[in-house]
């Protein structure tokens, strides 16, 4: 019984049994979140990577579920998804024209032709872990899923310590690299050094054979967003770091890039070249040669419009959504800086549930947010303002002691984008089920807030990059990578 993968790009795996083969978070052409995401080192697919029999997504963010490239694979493609609190992917997925649709209760295996036993472990809102297994091979594809702890247990369970550990190893949010502070204190709750310790300890935790840092093969080729590929977190750092720190000799790390593949019977085969030699030359030649194509994105921006009643609308459901007592965590009002020339900065008063505008920044904020108009407008036409934040497209600016409700903010806006708030609303089967299945998550997660450690900031700061929402992607349209549907 032989197995073997090739990583494609970024979050992209290809795998392949005598029986079947099945193809994980495709994104391999093109950007993401309005042409500031680019794969980084370069995606590499033959045909057949793009014409497997089933296809698995982890969650919905656009360089895990992206659109362009999905366009590209058969339609009768069998698609394989975690079963969420609510069923966003598989209607974005029939718009696709994709019907053989399966969603996987979390944690209950599934066995495919070939004997190969597969499962989804969900995490948040709207990540998963893909676990397949195949003779004597088991691969533990935990992308951008940060499941620790007691959730662990069930799947160490079903599948022993895997053979190889997929884990992402840089940041995918706004935050602290896009901040700024009253306080310096403010932009403390994220560092470097918590990412790598996360993807420590889920190594440590699981104890896989081989270790590969993943789904972080991204730059950044959009002017305003260029200047961030200097602090983005290598596989070489975290490979300094998983020396140091890795509590289990038996476990080897893997550095793989799009083009690497290892077989059951050959072992590891590995591409010539090595991105990392001169990266920032690399990023140069790229920028140059996508700058028609961002200048592109630039004049469909500058022909679009915001207007301040769709803002007003838009956040004024968003603060009703919210379940009773959650608004009056916030003690400040969230501010949007736009380019209006008269009244530029919009208020959302969540305790109040109030949306105004002015021609001065209120004396009382909590933050002040600065996107491109276009983004705002745009964001909010597909709901997925949250979306801007993991796009680095933006600028925040936190008055003391304002982390907590920019964080509270984020986090709830993506709930709210996803569907699931108004709370009265997901009083059903399915999001009653998935809440009893993934139980255990939930007593862990009690049990690290009631513990001594982190404050609820660097709770909430971890959760923000994980987010679910609905995103669908134009090839041609504003960003590439946004959406049309209303959810």
């Amino acid at each position: 019984m032989s197995l073997g993968f090739t990583v494609v790009g970024h979050a992209g795996l290809y795998i392949v049994t005598d029986e079947i083969s099945i193809l994980v978070d495709p994104w391999v052409v093109g950007s993401a979140y309005w042409r500031s995401w680019w794969n980084y080192p370069p995606a590499r697919y033959e045909p057949e990577h793009l014409a497997p029999d089933y296809v698995y997504l982890t969650h919905h963010h656009f360089d895990h579920f992206h659109y362009p490239s999905m366009r590209r694979i058969d339609r009768r493609t069998k698609i394989l998804m975690a079963r969420f609190g609510v069923d966003v992917m598989p209607r974005e997925l029939q718009q696709l024209g994709f019907h053989d649709l399966i969603e996987l209760p979390h944690g209950e295996p599934m066995i495919l032709p070939g004997g190969t036993k597969i499962a989804s472990y969900q995490y948040g809102f709207d990540d998963s872990a893909f676990m397949l297994q195949h003779g004597d091979v088991t691969l533990a594809d935990f992308n951008d899923c940060k499941i620790r702890g007691r959730p662990l247990a069930p799947i160490l369970k079903e599948f022993g310590n895997p053979t190889f550990l997929f884990k992402n190893h840089s940041w995918a949010q706004a935050y602290p690299n896009c901040y700024t502070a009253d306080d310096p204190k403010d932009l403390e709750y994220l560092s470097a050094e918590d990412y790598a310790e996360d993807f420590i300890v889920t190594a440590n935790d699981l104890r896989p054979r081989y270790a590969v840092p993943f789904a972080s093969m991204v730059c950044f080729l959009h002017p305003e967003t260029l200047r961030f590929n200097s602090s983005m977190i290598t596989p070489l750092q975290i490979g300094k770091a998983f020396a140091a720190a890795s509590t289990n000799p038996n476990t080897g790390f893997e550095i793989m890039v799009p083009g690497d593949t290892w077989h059951s019977e050959t072992g590891f085969a590995r591409s010539d070249e090595d991105p990392w030699s001169d990266v920032p030359a690399q990023i140069e030649a790229m920028a140059e040669e996508v700058r028609p194509t961002i200048e592109k994105q630039r004049e469909i921006e500058a022909a679009t419009v915001l207007r301040f009643a769709d803002f007003h609308d838009y956040f004024m459901d968003f603060a009703r959504s919210l379940p009773p007592g959650v608004r009056w965590l916030f003690k400040a009002p969230i501010v949007f800086e736009t380019q209006a020339t008269s009244e530029p900065f919009w208020s959302v008063d969540l305790r109040k549930r109030r949306v105004s505008r002015g021609q001065h920044r209120p004396v009382t904020y909590a933050n002040v947010i600065r996107m491109p108009d276009a983004l705002l407008a745009d964001s909010m036409e597909k709901r997925i303002v949250d979306f801007v934040n993991i796009s680095m497209r933006l600028r925040v600016h936190i008055a003391s002691g304002g982390t907590r409700s920019d964080f509270l903010f984020w986090g709830l806006l993506s709930v709210y984008e996803l569907g699931y708030l108004p709370l009265r609303k997901r009083f059903r089967w399915r999001t009653l089920s998935v809440l009893w299945r993934r139980r255990r998550e939930f007593q862990e997660l009690a049990l690290r807030l009631v513990r001594r450690g982190p404050l609820i900031e660097k709770v909430l700061a971890s959760q923000m990059a994980t987010s679910e929402a609905t995103a669908l992607a134009r090839d041609d349209d504003l960003g590439n990578q946004t959406g049309t549907t209303k959810h």
